[in-house]
């Protein structure tokens, strides 16, 4: 439903309850109405100024998407570059190498302390 069609069925809604319980033209209930129509139209305002749309939202969802595989696809083929590069070993990161290094020599130095000290 648009807004009109909203629109259209509340002042169906209203002029039925009009009709049940007899309200007058000058009744001052409509200026209650009428004033709660202001409140509410100055509300949807803002949400409509503050809120994305639903499709900008979509549009950008769709976006993120698509850059999401592009990255995928371009780490596949850095990685399959580094594979083939090494030889078709594993590529180790740089980083993990002097690590494994450091363990390796303290578990070494760990055996021969515990080796010479008893």
């Amino acid at each position: 439903m648009n807004e009109l069609d909203f629109q259209q069925a509340f002042d169906q809604a209203l002029e039925t309850w009009r009709q049940r319980h007899h309200v007058r033209d000058d009744d001052t209930i409509l200026l209650c109405l009428e004033l709660f129509r202001i409140h509410q139209e100055h509300w949807d305002a803002i949400r409509r100024r503050d809120f994305p749309a639903f499709q900008e939202f979509r549009d950008t969802v769709l976006n993120l998407g698509e850059t999401v595989a592009h990255i995928q696809r371009q780490t596949s083929v850095v990685l399959a570059e580094l594979r083939r590069d090494r030889g078709g070993r594993q590529f180790i990161l740089p980083t993990v190498a002097p690590i494994m290094l450091a363990v390796v020599l303290a578990l070494i130095t760990g055996l021969l302390a515990g080796k010479f000290l008893l």
